[in-house]
């Protein structure tokens, strides 16, 4: 979606996979410049990859719940830390930010369950270099595996350098949102129905959002 044709079609939902090399930096960038206007509202995730194992055992000595604790807090803490410099960018070019910070063993799989159980139609990540995702995560290129097994609804962008390095366009619709019931509907519901059960939609998001 380009800029100049934002007012011409619904806001779609936009996110940003952001991480601690410049390649999330090009992609922000990218992103604000060529698909969002003034006041728009724009997710940026990061996923804090949880360790196979935590530090439970020093030797023969088992580490006590508040050394884990402090370990989870710290790493939760060098997350937030991370989104800093992206929330002043997007504050001077007048963007609207959503912080989310994810957790999983598999980078992959938590972005693609948040694109999912949040229908983002928009999911631009910056491309994988050697002084990025690839070094970091050994041969793991995270773009390209999200590319390949994201929705069919989500377009995805991959950029190199403030350039579409890659792009999986999408094919699908996002699934129906279902509005909710104002007081008076759910009041008559409950009445022509008082046998049945009661249930609130709460929107579930695999995330922290701050």
């Amino acid at each position: 979606m380009a800029r100049g044709s934002a007012d011409n079609k619904k806001e779609e939902l936009v996110a940003v996979a952001i991480d601690k090399d410049k390649g999330s930096h090009y992609a922000l960038k990218w992103t604000i410049d060529h698909l969002l206007t003034r006041g728009q509202v724009l997710t940026l995730i990061h996923v804090n990859q949880r360790p196979s194992s935590l530090p439970t055992q020093i030797g023969n000595h088992e580490v006590s719940e508040e050394v884990v604790r402090a370990y989870k807090e710290q790493l939760e803490n060098q997350a937030k830390e991370l989104f800093l410099p992206y929330r002043c960018f997007c504050t001077r070019k007048d963007i609207k930010c959503n912080e989310v910070i994810l957790e999983d063993l598999d980078i992959t799989k938590a972005l693609i369950d948040y694109v999912s159980a949040n229908s983002v139609e928009i999911l631009v990540l910056g491309a994988a270099s050697r002084g990025g995702l690839v070094r970091r995560f050994k041969t793991t290129d995270i773009p390209s595996s999200v590319s390949k097994v994201a929705p069919d609804f989500c377009t995805v962008y991959v950029i190199a350098k403030g350039k579409i390095s890659h792009v999986r366009a999408a094919t699908g619709q996002p699934p129906p949102k279902i509005p909710p019931l104002n007081p008076m509907q759910h009041q008559a519901s409950n009445i022509s129905d008082s046998g049945g059960a009661n249930f609130t939609r709460n929107q579930q998001s695999r995330g922290l959002l701050l």
